[in-house]
């Protein structure tokens, strides 16, 4: 495998503010170095198409697959450049992520369906919608699902007994849900008040969720972990009862995934693209606190429920595994080599 590197601010979940304030942020430090980059996202991203552009000329290959919006225009600049198929991978989309869509980004998104070859999207969710929003036809459509791979228990590391554990893990953001998160737990709190809740990851809800808790009264029950490292992160799915994903809209969920090899029993909003390949999960319409905060303490009141829960879904994605999901990719590499 060979690379060909460059140099770009541009990184996943980037938004047009953190953007921006890198940028400035390296105007002020190294500003010799601020002039090799776009002053904004939009420019920089048309900066990297027209470098990836310039590589796919100089290099020998079949086929061009590029990765949500970021990469879409790059993808489409290599097309152009050499004629090459074009595969596009869709992780998310610009209504996925909640708020006034950003008409660059949707725009960007909409030209890169257009030019695809062929569309690669992370669950059936997710090609619904975007054949709904951008109109892709079903003929240019994949369903490729994300996967995980097996692994060794974590180890040395003991389990810490003590009080029920409800975890929330991922990035805080509007589309993962973290204010019904809140809410569901200051019901469970009033119920079973021996129930504590972590949170792992960070994001531009962050602050909103920590006033959250303390408007419910909630700062004792509440760790906030911040980002952590996948060993760090392993070891909190594992010492948690219950892992909960309540999305407001979710492609797919990995963190479901990673929950369930540790043996935690999950609930996750119902339409997420990840029950799609796991069945023995809980599921709550988005929005139903009270169903919400009713199958956590289901699941911490009932040993049984819990176990099996737990023994299933370890089981089924222990049948899941990256390698079959890239033969699937392989298979549309194909495809569309062979037109």
């Amino acid at each position: 495998m060979r690379f060909r590197r460059v140099r770009t601010l541009l990184k996943p979940y980037v938004t047009e503010t953190l953007y921006e304030d890198e940028w400035r942020e390296i105007q002020k430090t190294e500003p010799d170095e601020a002039g090799n980059y776009g002053p904004d996202l939009a420019r920089e991203v048309l900066r990297y198409s027209s470098a990836a552009a310039r590589i796919a000329t100089r290099e020998s290959f079949d086929v061009i697959h590029a990765h949500d919006w970021l990469t879409f225009m790059a993808g489409i600049e290599a097309k152009r450049a050499t004629g090459k198929p074009l595969v596009v991978h869709v992780h998310a989309t610009e209504f996925d992520r909640g708020g006034a869509p950003n008409g660059f980004v949707t725009a960007v998104e909409r030209a890169g369906f257009a030019a695809a070859d062929r569309v690669v999207a992370v669950s059936g969710y997710t090609a619904r919608l975007v054949a709904e929003r951008y109109g892709v036809p079903p003929e240019r459509l994949r369903v490729v699902h994300n996967a995980i791979d097996a692994r060794e228990p974590i180890g040395t590391w003991k389990v810490e007994a003590g009080d029920p554990l409800v975890l929330f893990a991922g990035r805080i953001t509007w589309q993962k849900g973290p204010e019904l998160f809140v809410d569901a737990a200051a019901r469970v709190a009033d119920e079973m008040p021996q129930v504590k809740f972590a949170v792992a990851g960070s994001g531009d809800r962050m602050r909103a969720m920590m006033e959250r808790v303390s408007a419910q009264g909630l700062d004792e029950r509440f760790l906030f972990r911040g980002f952590l490292a996948p060993d760090e992160l392993a070891r909190l799915y594992a010492r948690a009862d219950v892992y909960v994903m309540p999305s407001v809209s979710e492609p797919f969920g990995l963190t479901a995934l990673e929950a369930l090899q540790h043996g935690t029993p999950v609930i996750v909003s119902k339409g997420a693209g990840v029950s799609e390949v796991v069945r023995n999960v809980l599921r709550v319409e988005f929005g139903d606190v009270e169903d919400l905060a009713s199958k956590i303490m289901s699941v911490l009141m009932f040993p049984p429920l819990r176990r099996t829960l737990s023994s299933r879904g370890r089981a089924e994605v222990r049948r899941l595994s990256w390698r079959e999901s890239a033969g699937r990719c392989l298979a549309v590499y194909r495809e569309v080599a062979a037109t």
